[in-house]
């Protein structure tokens, strides 16, 4: 009889656990969406077939989705973190070099989420899962590099160098740059450029990881600066080409960064619309255009949510000077609204409403006579809202690995720039995605002619 009973009780066990398990996972979001604490996107419930049951696809995309959606996992991530933080051996220094590390892994598959205002399944695809490992040590694509030497970071024949300066008078040197990715990427730099009018320019820059800025701008009694000489090699890679302008971010906001407006993040990995604004005002100088203050624009400041330190960030997202109408594109001609600013999030993702694929459109309300294309990853949110006002249209892609789409797109990126007859295309990647990177080297080539 006492073993019947404990019988019954663990079976009613074993039934109430079951029924508990399928109400959560009824419950939970089947959708990827942003993790505000991990700054990255979860899994979302993986599309069932015979083909994913068979090649395993399926249960391994469902792993993924129960750990995600597992309940309570922000807050259980935070404490493990507050845990692993307090009895850490590491140094300041090599905790902000994992924390860079970490964040570029992410940022490559970094993708879309939902806003509160709905958009057909159509037009908003989920991001691709991330498949990026983290780099082994002394990798060439690992921070820290540690096949630099240290000292000056000449640039050599064959190699170009990022690094941070050192109270000390030495560098230490962060990434190293070969010089035949470097002249591949010039090969479609100009490529680019085939497809634009005669007048026409293609503005090149690339963006460090808050993280690596924040190394510097955190510890000023270790750091004093930063360099790179990869502009440099590129540049000479470009010899000649005088509508290609490559715009060195490290050089222009080196002077600015200790000066009390923070121009990256904290609470995330992006910079701020303030380094943005100051990176962008340099480009259009170039071109000879009169710049609009910073101050002419209204903003909203938006208080993040604080990380693990308490510190919290100020999100500046900007009201346009003319109303303008912001459109999600496929097919070339299928065209739905979106709000072009989610003046709603406490994220990143106010500015633009977000990443989105395949292509944006922005009808900005300025008689100008030109278009403009920003080809990015999520880089570019904070950067494209400062051009509405020399461009009638303004465009957006993502060139980042699976997310451009030819089909979806209803061209391929060359085919659109033609299409919708783009004057100026702007090129703005993080150095998660930049000239180290297969979605710089490989797929933007790919995307722009396939």
């Amino acid at each position: 009889m006492k073993h019947k009973l404990s019988f019954i009780v663990a079976l009613w066990w074993v039934i109430l656990c079951l029924i508990g398990g399928v109400f959560l996972l009824g419950t939970s979001d089947k959708q990827p969406r942003l993790s505000e604490s991990e700054n990255r996107m979860l899994a979302g419930f993986p599309k069932l077939s015979a083909a994913s049951l068979a090649s395993g696809e399926f249960m391994t995309g469902f792993e993924s989705f129960l750990s995600d959606a597992f309940f309570g996992r922000d807050a259980l991530v935070r404490t493990s973190d507050r845990l692993l933080g307090a009895f850490s051996a590491l140094s300041r220094d090599d905790k902000l070099a994992a924390a860079a590390n970490d964040m570029e892994n992410r940022l490559q598959s970094e993708g879309v989420t939902s806003t509160q205002t709905p958009v057909p399944e159509a037009t908003v695809q989920p991001a691709p899962a991330d498949e990026t490992a983290p780099p082994a040590a002394g990798d060439d694509d690992a921070e820290d590099d540690a096949s630099a030497p240290e000292g000056d970071a000449p640039l050599t024949a064959e190699h170009s160098y990022l690094w941070l300066r050192r109270t000390d008078g030495t560098n230490k040197l962060l990434y190293t740059y070969d010089l035949d990715k470097i002249s591949a990427y010039a090969d479609t730099l100009r490529l680019v450029r085939t497809h634009l009018p005669e007048d026409g320019d293609v503005f090149f820059t690339q963006v460090p990881l808050a993280s690596i800025a924040n190394r510097w701008t955190d510890q000023q009694d270790t750091y004093c600066g930063w360099g790179s000489t990869v502009e440099t090699m590129l540049e000479s890679c470009l010899a000649g080409e005088e509508h290609i302008k490559v715009f060195n971010t490290f050089a222009i906001l080196e002077p600015h960064m200790t000066e009390g407006t923070p121009l990256f993040y904290h609470t995330d990995h992006h910079w701020s619309a303030e380094g943005a604004y100051i990176v962008l005002s340099e480009m259009l100088k170039s071109s000879g255009r009169p710049i609009v203050p910073y101050d002419e624009y209204e903003y909203k400041a938006i208080r993040s949510k604080p990380n693990d330190a308490g510190q919290t960030d100020v999100f500046n997202v900007l009201y346009p000077l003319l109303p303008a109408r912001s459109l999600i594109v496929t097919q070339r001609t299928e065209e739905t609204e979106l709000p072009l600013m989610n003046y709603d999030s406490s994220t990143y993702t106010a500015y633009m409403n977000n990443s989105r694929r395949p292509w944006r459109r922005v009808i900005t309300g300025a008689n100008t006579g030109r278009r403009a294309l920003v080809i990015c990853d999520s880089f570019g949110n904070a950067f494209a809202p400062y051009l509405l006002p020399y461009y009638d249209e303004v465009h957006m892609t993502d060139f980042r690995n699976d997310y451009y789409n030819k089909r979806e797109a209803g061209g391929s990126i060359g085919e659109l720039i033609e299409y919708y007859q783009i004057d100026d295309v702007y090129i703005v990647t993080s150095t998660a995605n930049g000239l180290r990177k297969d979605n710089s080297i490989v797929y933007l080539r790919k995307y722009l002619e396939e």
